[in-house]
C-alpha cells in the first residue's frame, strides 16, 4: 500500500510540476506585457498599430493592426504583401535591443508580430526566437 501511495504521490508531483512550466519565463512574459501594454495602442510603421501584446506559449504576441488594408485586399497583391513579409522578418530582430524582453528571452521565449486587418483577420505573423537575441 505504502509503494502504491508513493507511486500516486510522484506521479501528481510529476503533473504538476510539467503544467507548471518555467515559471521564470512566466514571470518574465508577464512583466513585459505589463510594461509593453501601458503604452498601447501606438503607432508602428506605415500606418500599422500595435494594438497589444499578450503572451502565447513560450512567445509574447505582438497584434499589429492595419486600419486600411484587408485581406482580400492581399490575396489581390500578394507581392506587395511578401515584400512586407520579408521586410518584418528582418525588422523583427530589433526587437533584440529591447530591454524590456531581454528575461523573456534569457528564460528562452520569443517574440511573434501577428499582422491582422480591422477585422481581426491575419495577414501573416513573423517570429524572433530567443536563440537569436542570446547568440548576437
Amino acid at each position: 500500500m505504502r509503494n502504491i501511495l508513493i507511486l500516486l504521490l510522484a506521479g501528481t508531483c510529476a503533473a504538476l510540476l510539467v503544467g507548471c512550466g518555467n515559471g521564470k519565463l512566466a514571470d518574465a512574459q508577464r512583466t513585459a506585457v505589463d510594461s509593453m501594454s501601458k503604452q498601447l495602442p501606438a503607432p508602428y510603421r506605415d500606418g500599422l498599430i500595435i494594438d497589444s501584446v499578450h503572451r502565447h506559449g513560450d512567445d509574447l504576441v505582438q497584434m499589429i493592426r492595419s486600419p486600411d488594408a484587408t485581406v482580400a485586399m492581399a490575396k489581390a497583391k500578394p507581392e506587395v504583401f511578401e515584400a512586407l513579409r520579408r521586410d518584418e522578418d528582418e525588422a523583427i530582430t530589433e526587437l533584440c535591443a529591447n530591454p524590456t524582453l531581454a528575461p523573456v528571452y534569457a528564460a528562452g521565449g520569443g517574440v511573434r508580430r501577428r499582422f491582422i486587418d480591422a477585422n481581426g483577420a491575419v495577414f501573416f505573423e513573423v517570429t524572433l526566437k530567443s536563440s537569436h537575441c542570446i547568440s548576437h
